[in-house]
């Protein structure tokens, strides 16, 4: 997504509001986060200057459907953030990667890589459909929320199956 600062950087404009609408990229974040559903998040903010700098600030928000980590139910999640950043003129290498500021050729910004880190950094790292989920049996794949599973809870493992009757023969140690 492309702004163009021309306004701004011959000072005709003071600042540029900012009021669009993004739609995050499926084949890139829908995977990685378990995201089944994403409407397009409203982003509202501006682009001022600010000594020899342009400041973009950003507020977003919007609902995302994700899978429970536990039940693979589906979960509607508001996401919300804050942007800041700074924009210098001129192109220029940087050596370590500390400097967070974006960089102005010409008359345009790109703002979508901005965007996409600041949704991702966004994003909760778990989502549950609630506190207590139970999530799915490991054995049958039953849902535990909604049912409880008939499997056999008592799984010994074979190597040790010897000692389960060990103390029952009521001796003493």
């Amino acid at each position: 997504m492309k702004i163009n600062l021309e306004q701004l950087i011959s000072c005709r404009e003071s600042c540029i509001d900012l009021d669009f609408y993004y739609t995050l990229d499926k084949d890139e974040i829908f995977e990685s986060y378990d995201i089944v559903n994403a409407k397009p998040l409203h982003f509202l903010g501006k682009i001022y200057k600010k000594n020899e700098e342009y400041i973009v600030e950003l507020n977003f928000s919007g609902n995302i459907t994700f899978r429970c980590n536990r039940c693979l139910e589906e979960v509607d999640k508001e996401i919300n953030g804050h942007i800041v950043t700074k924009i210098k003129l001129g192109k220029t290498e940087i050596e370590d990667n500390e400097d967070d500021s974006l960089y102005l050729e010409g008359d345009t910004i790109e703002l979508s890589a901005l965007v996409n880190e600041a949704v991702i950094l966004s994003l909760p790292m778990k989502v549950l459909c609630k506190e207590d989920c139970k999530g799915l049996c490991p054995t049958c794949g039953e849902n535990l929320n909604i049912n409880k599973c008939k499997c056999n809870k008592e799984k010994i493992d074979p190597r040790l199956e010897k000692l389960k009757n060990f103390f029952s023969n009521n001796e003493e140690v």
